[in-house]
């Protein structure tokens, strides 16, 4: 069943300037937007979801097909620390999220972690903890921060995200390494869409075998 006591936050109200249009909306092979298969990756593990978005964002054009709340970041402009500023605000003045143990902030263009990961940060988390993910040593996302970091999530002032309450309580930090690029795939220009999908399915074919039970039994005689 999906895990229904942690929130997921995705962040979805940058500027797309590296991009150079509405990274959102541009098109996967499959048919879907970036956000929208971004929503349905986070879909079959976690049951509860809220989207942050800008100001001027019409919710309706995205055609989500998923789901979900939405968190509107008057200060998004000012960068991605605000954005989760304004998204922690919300929550922690929100009485329906009491129950919540931990909130995950998932990148919006991040489509291709694996439900085998998202079932290893679960695990770990809890309220006093955040749970960071790596790939080869290399730091990703989503990041899982336990409720009682919260407050400080709600007064950030940076541009930069929650690297500065991550830092701050480094002792409270647990790092799973992950055999997962798809937590360091996100999309910052037209060509990574291209070049994401690649490394996704050298990933999927190289931990996939569909006769891989079968191979195992014979090695046994």
């Amino acid at each position: 069943m999906p895990c229904s006591d942690i929130i997921v936050i995705v962040m979805a109200a940058g500027q797309s300037s590296r991009f150079g249009s509405d990274k959102r909306i541009a098109q996967l092979n499959s048919g879907k937007t970036l956000l929208n298969a971004t929503l349905l990756a986070i879909q079959k593990h976690f049951s509860n979801i809220s989207i942050v978005i800008k100001p001027e964002d019409n919710l309706e054009s995205f055609e989500l097909s998923v789901e979900s709340s939405t968190i509107v970041s008057s200060r998004s402009h000012l960068g991605l620390g605000y954005s989760i500023s304004d998204a922690f605000r919300q929550l922690c003045n929100d009485e329906n999220t009491h129950h919540y143990r931990a909130a995950a902030i998932w990148l919006a263009d991040l489509p291709w972690v694996s439900q085998e990961t998202c079932c290893k940060l679960t695990e770990k988390a809890t309220p006093e903890c955040i749970v960071k993910p790596l790939h080869q040593g290399k730091p990703g996302h989503p990041v899982v921060f336990g409720r009682n970091f919260w407050q400080e999530l709600a007064h950030l002032e940076n541009v930069n995200g929650a690297n500065t309450v991550i830092k701050k309580h480094s002792n409270r930090v647990i790092h799973v390494s992950l055999d997962d690029p798809g937590v360091c795939t996100d999309v910052d220009y037209p060509d990574d869409l291209t070049e994401s999908l690649k490394k996704h399915k050298r990933y999927i074919n190289a931990t996939y075998h569909p006769n891989k039970n079968y191979i195992k039994s014979q090695k046994k005689y």
